[in-house]
This record gives C-alpha cells, structure tokens and sequence, in this order.
C-alpha cells in the first residue's frame, strides 16, 4: 500500500522540488519503501494515458522515447529504448506481456512519469493531485 509520503516523493519529483523530494526520500528511508513499485507504475500508467491513446502511431511513441532518452541529462543511468517503448505500448493495452527487469522498468517509468508530467508540462497543481490520488487509489486496490 502506497503512503502520503509515497506521493509526495512523486510529487516533488515532478516538480522539481529537489529539497523536498531529499526530505520526502530520508522520510521514506525511514519508513520502508514497501509499495512504491506499486504507486509509480500506477502513475505511469495514468500519465501514458494522458499523452497517449490506443490510436497512437508506433511512430510516434519510438519518437517520443527519442526525444526523452535525448533530453536526459549524461548523469542520468541508461534506459532501454525497446523497454520504454514495451512498457508504454502495455501501459496502453492491458494484453501486452513486458518482462521487463523491474530495476530497468522503474528506471522508464520515472523518466516518462518526468517527460509527461514535469519538465515544464502544463500540468496544473490540481490536476497533479487528481493524478496522483487516482494512481495512490489504484495502486491500494492491486
């Protein structure tokens, strides 16, 4: 089950907040990670759902992960280009199996919760916190 502190850490994350999300992450170690996976999967999969649809040109999600992979700064570790495209394409169609390494998957999941939602998106602070309580929803019912 995912915490408030859970989504804050996101929250901060998308934002930018780097102080806040240093706390939010201390506060975390302290009280366990158990259900993060969870909730930032479940925020991938509602910030792929708003950029994309199941119409979505293939083209146009390989160009979409180019251009993130491009705009990630060099400290950044690598991500799978093929993972990132799988998971967004699965992120969007339910039947699609990734078998994906989790580590590899968060890695994606971060950057394209990032590309999506942060680095200047006009996403407002209500529609932030609508997306994240939907996502902390879902991901307590899994």
């Amino acid at each position: 089950m995912s915490s408030p502190e859970m989504v804050d850490y996101i929250r901060t994350m998308i934002r930018g907040d780097h102080e806040a999300n240093d706390r939010a992450e201390a506060r975390l170690d302290e009280l366990g990670w158990d259900g993060f996976p969870t909730l930032l999967g479940a925020v991938f999969y509602f910030a792929v759902n708003r950029r994309f649809d199941e119409q979505t040109a293939p083209g146009e999600i390989v160009r979409f992960v180019a251009d993130m992979r491009a705009s990630t700064p060099a400290d950044t570790p690598e991500i799978d280009a093929n993972a990132a495209e799988r998971l967004i394409h699965a992120a969007l169609n339910p039947d699609i199996e990734t078998n994906i390494d989790p580590e590899m998957a968060g890695r994606v999941q971060g950057l394209v919760i990032l590309q999506i939602l942060g680095h200047g998106a006009a996403t407002s602070d209500e529609d932030l916190d609508a997306l994240l309580a939907e996502a902390a929803d879902l991901a307590s019912r899994v």
